[in-house]
């Protein structure tokens, strides 16, 4: 009896442990790492939105193949303000360094057929 009464409080006990504990979710992946440009998506739905980003040193351009099309890119500056809302209609996007300024701002992508905005953090070195 002693045994039995043990095993359930030990399985009562594992039961309520599991049920409060939250899973962790892994933090998103970085989608460009360079010494001069470093993007992050700020949630794991958004990092599976893109299937390539590149940083293209040449022309100082951002680039992004996303799996569905984008409809529009916002770019937010340091202080979360608005500053460029660009069309863009495709899923190949390539942005212009020079639309950024130096520091931390963001980028909202609006993606055809989905009512919430992807945010990714970008950071100009």
């Amino acid at each position: 009896m002693k045994t039995l009464l043990t095993i359930i409080i030990t399985i009562v006990t594992i039961t309520i442990s599991l049920a409060t504990t939250k899973p962790v979710m892994p933090a998103p992946a970085k989608l460009i790492a360079t010494t001069t440009v470093e993007i992050v998506a700020v949630s794991i739905e958004g990092h599976a939105l893109f299937q390539s980003a590149n940083y293209n040193i040449t022309e100082e351009n951002i680039e992004f193949t996303t799996v569905t099309d984008v409809d529009l890119i916002q770019i937010f500056n340091a202080e979360g303000n608005l500053e460029f809302q660009l069309p863009v209609m495709s899923n190949q996007v390539s942005i212009s360094k020079a639309l950024f300024s130096q520091g931390e701002s963001k980028l909202g992508f609006i993606m055809a057929g989905k009512p919430e905005v992807f945010m990714t953090t970008v950071n100009i070195k």
